[in-house]
């Protein structure tokens, strides 16, 4: 298993280098170096140094659906404001991305590097200007359920769970705003006493309350800390009236969060057991 796995990552790593051939940007500087730095779910980032600097280059999935310009919009927004790294070229043609390179970077912890890093991040990202179409939470819904392969069978009593949700989440929301959509461990950078964000690939307008959901499930919040977070949160906000409605709209936002991962994960082949923990979770929101 293990000679498996190195074979096939010394051959992500040739196709990369292969691939930075091709790219224009690299003409006056070709790759000195190339190595993984994640394997993600949805597209997969690899180091790439020249002589004249390091990049991050992101290889997206053949045949995505994802609005490649409106994930650099995003990101060009938030490195504008020193909140990701900036983003240097796109290619449609070949599915990457290149960004500069953030050296020293660690998978931010909630309990170590603290709240406060994180949730000032998050609300300047907030209140950042960015055209974008607006999730429909019950709409977005229906087309994850139609990408889960008929062999699975989707529970309909949580479905319905989800469906009221979103419905009632849609009918509630106050406080549209940029929201990043993926905040886990891996899609936030800590280096040199700073928070990057990276990976726009799903930000788009929609309520707050889903990002902060995200906080919340991917950092197992207890409830009191939760209660913390949304107070830091509105107070970095200056919208203390957000409070009372956020704190109303979170079990919603978490019911959805949940089933938007469970829903996506079905969706992945190889991806059950992710999944499962996924419907778990949901099960089980607070």
């Amino acid at each position: 298993m293990a000679q498996s796995l190195s074979t096939a990552a010394d051959h992500e790593i040739e196709h990369v280098t292969r691939l930075c051939q091709r790219l224009e940007f690299f003409v006056s500087q070709p790759p000195l170096k190339v190595r993984a730095l994640s394997q993600g779910e949805s597209n997969q980032s690899f180091y790439v140094s020249t002589a004249l600097g390091e990049y991050v280059l992101r290889s997206y999935p053949v045949g995505s659906d994802i609005c490649r310009h409106q994930e650099l919009r995003c990101q060009h927004a938030a490195a504008a404001k020193g909140l990701a790294p900036a983003p240097l070229c796109l290619n449609n043609h070949y599915q990457v991305m290149l960004s500069e390179y953030i050296p020293n970077g660690v998978a931010f912890d909630y309990t170590q590097h603290g709240s406060t890093l994180l949730l000032t991040a998050l609300a300047a990202f907030h209140q950042l200007s960015v055209q974008t179409p607006q999730l429909e939470y019950p709409r977005y819904l229906q087309q994850l359920i139609k990408a889960v392969p008929t062999t699975f069978v989707i529970e309909p009593l949580l479905l319905a769970a989800l469906q009221r949700a979103a419905t009632k989440l849609q009918l509630l929301s106050t406080d549209i705003v940029l929201c990043h959509l993926d905040l886990h461990a891996g899609n936030l950078l800590f280096a040199a006493d700073k928070l990057w964000l990276l990976d726009f690939e799903y930000s788009q307008l929609a309520d707050s309350s889903l990002d902060l959901a995200a906080v919340s499930l991917h950092f197992n919040l207890t409830e009191q800390q939760e209660q913390l977070m949304l107070a830091e949160y509105v107070g970095y906000r200056g919208l203390a009236e957000l409070l009372e409605p956020l704190r109303s709209k979170l079990f919603l936002a978490k019911q959805l969060y949940c089933g938007f991962c469970w829903l996506w994960y079905l969706a992945v082949p190889g991806y059950e057991a992710q999944a499962k923990r996924w419907q778990q979770r949901l099960q089980h929101v607070e």
